[in-house]
C-alpha cells in the first residue's frame, strides 16, 4: 500500500535519467551510495528508487519523491550533492536529463479514492464482486 496517500497534493517527483560513460558508471554509483544517508535524512524526502533501462544498456533512471518543491530545492543545493553533480557533469556522464513533475493523482491496489472513476467502474464490473 502506498504510504501517506492522503497528503500527496504537494508531492514532487524528480526523474534523473543518466547515461554514464563506460568509465564513469562505477564512480557514479559510488557517489550515489555515499549520498544515500544524506538523502534518506533530508527534510521532505519520501522515497527513492533506481532502475536500469531495458532499451539503452547503460542508461539509468533515478526516481525521487519529495513532499514539496521547497524540499527538492534544499536537496538540490546541499553541498555534497552539488559536488557530486559537478563531478558527474565534468567526468562521469555522457548525457543526462532531469524531469520535475507534480503529482496529479496517486492510488494503488488498495487505496483507490483517486483512481479515475472509469477505471474503478471497469474493474468493479470485471471482477464482479465489488472489490477493486
Amino acid at each position: 500500500m502506498i504510504e501517506n496517500l492522503e497528503s500527496h497534493k504537494q508531492k514532487v517527483v524528480v526523474l534523473f535519467e543518466v547515461t554514464p560513460t563506460a568509465e564513469g558508471k562505477e564512480r557514479y554509483l559510488e557517489l550515489a551510495s555515499q549520498l544515500k544517508p544524506l538523502l534518506s535524512n533530508a527534510k521532505g524526502f519520501i522515497r527513492s528508487e533506481r532502475f536500469s533501462s531495458l532499451n539503452a544498456e547503460s542508461k539509468l533512471l533515478s526516481l525521487n519523491v519529495w513532499e514539496s518543491e521547497e524540499a527538492v530545492e534544499k536537496w538540490r543545493n546541499e553541498l555534497n550533492h552539488r559536488m557530486s553533480q559537478l563531478e558527474g557533469r565534468e567526468k562521469l556522464f555522457e548525457s543526462y536529463r532531469i524531469t520535475v513533475a507534480s503529482v496529479i493523482r496517486e492510488y494503488d491496489d488498495c487505496y483507490r479514492n483517486e483512481a479515475p472513476v472509469d477505471s474503478n467502474e471497469y474493474f468493479r464490473h470485471k471482477l464482479g464482486n465489488g472489490r477493486l
